[in-house]
């Protein structure tokens, strides 16, 4: 790792170990200073000035005696892990867009997904026959249509989908709600899934320092980086007070689609699910239903096909249409179309969350 990104990844480590260290207190921090490492060596009265509450900025200054950067660093090291921060171009775009996106990731495995892709596969942790077979009928043709799939590691339907992703040669994220190192793992019984995921070129992470015990007020937490992973949600199977409704609920509130499949009126395992499509979910009976929003095609002889896009509305068409003849700087396009700034501006994050532009660094777009 270089120098300077070691130098930064250390001090967003340290108030990650420090503090609950939320993106709206990363935010004012770098307001008031100018890098994290003048804010983490900061006296009690600037990091009061900066807008942290008196009791946190109290604690932390408690805890930062005794804390030694190199020794957590090298527990990291130690561990297999490696850091995104939210300054870092490969933190995934679709997680740094949500309202409190964490401000560091640990990781193991390949980062490099194709993020505009991602489904999150979330239900209960005792499952029914009837969920399991969910399972097992959509995940192998998902998996082979390239749609990367993010999930908790949960025992239940968590651990059937990470598992039928990998034995059907997909991709898939799992992210925990404890720490990544060893020992920390949660739940226990799920290590050898955890190392197959890494070993099958996908990827575990969280939020968590190394060492974080699986404490229950962190999966909620969680929660939200699943949804915030993910283009969309699927629901296989949940019962009232399933934790797969709260990764439903910040799906929703980042705009995001959710999917669920319906179960009996009369099974309490699928008593969110089914409320969930009362309030608006899509249902999914089959797996073109997904297939229809990613733009893949039905299968043919075993394999989806990739749909060309060609725009919703009058707008969208003209941006592609546009960028058909090239690469063009967002300025280009302002003056090229005759739209306003805040209707282009939109459109093209929209385009580029589902996947159909890319943003090649400077503003200038191309089609992906």
């Amino acid at each position: 790792m270089e120098n300077t990104k070691k130098e930064e990844f250390l001090f967003f480590m340290a108030f990650n170990n420090l503090i609950n260290f939320t993106f709206e207190r990363y935010k004012l921090l770098m307001k008031k200073f100018s890098d994290l490492e003048t804010a983490f060596y900061s006296n009690y009265s600037d990091l009061l000035e900066a807008g942290l509450d008196q009791n946190l900025v109290q604690d932390f200054i408690i805890k930062r005696k005794k804390f030694n950067l190199n020794e957590a660093y090298q527990k990291v090291i130690d561990e297999n892990l490696k850091i995104c921060v939210i300054t870092d171009p490969d933190y995934p775009f679709l997680l740094k867009n949500i309202y409190s996106p964490p401000p560091l990731l640990y990781y193991r495995g390949n980062l490099d997904i194709d993020w505009k892709a991602s489904l999150s596969v979330v239900g209960s942790r005792r499952f029914t026959y009837y969920g399991e077979k969910i399972v097992k009928n959509l995940l192998p043709g998902l998996a082979r249509a390239g749609i990367a799939i993010v999930s908790g590691l949960a025992i239940g339907i968590d651990s059937l989908v990470h598992l039928d992703v990998v034995n059907n040669g997909g991709r898939t994220i799992a992210v925990l709600g404890s720490g990544l190192d060893y020992l920390s793992v949660y739940p226990r019984s799920n290590r050898e899934l955890f190392e197959k995921i890494i070993s099958s070129d996908g990827l575990v992470l969280s939020e968590f320092p190394p060492g974080t015990d699986p404490v229950s007020f962190n999966f909620p937490q969680r929660n939200r980086i699943i949804a915030g992973l993910s283009r969309a949600t699927l629901v296989v199977e949940a019962g009232k007070k399933s934790g797969s409704l709260i990764t439903a609920r910040y799906a929703l509130d980042e705009g995001r689609e959710v999917f669920s499949v319906p179960g009996s009126i009369y099974d309490d395992n699928f008593l969110g699910s089914n409320n969930l499509i009362k309030n608006g979910a899509s249902v999914v009976l089959e797996l073109n239903d997904i297939f229809d929003f990613f733009n893949v095609l039905p299968l043919f002889e075993g394999k989806p096909v990739k749909q060309a896009y060609i725009g919703e509305n009058d707008l969208e068409k003209a941006i592609l249409s546009l960028l058909e003849l090239g690469k063009h700087h967002i300025d280009e396009i302002f003056e090229a179309l005759p739209y306003n700034i805040s209707e282009i501006s939109s459109t093209l994050v929209i385009l580029e969350m589902r996947g159909f532009v890319k943003d090649i660094g400077g503003k200038n777009y191309q089609k992906a």
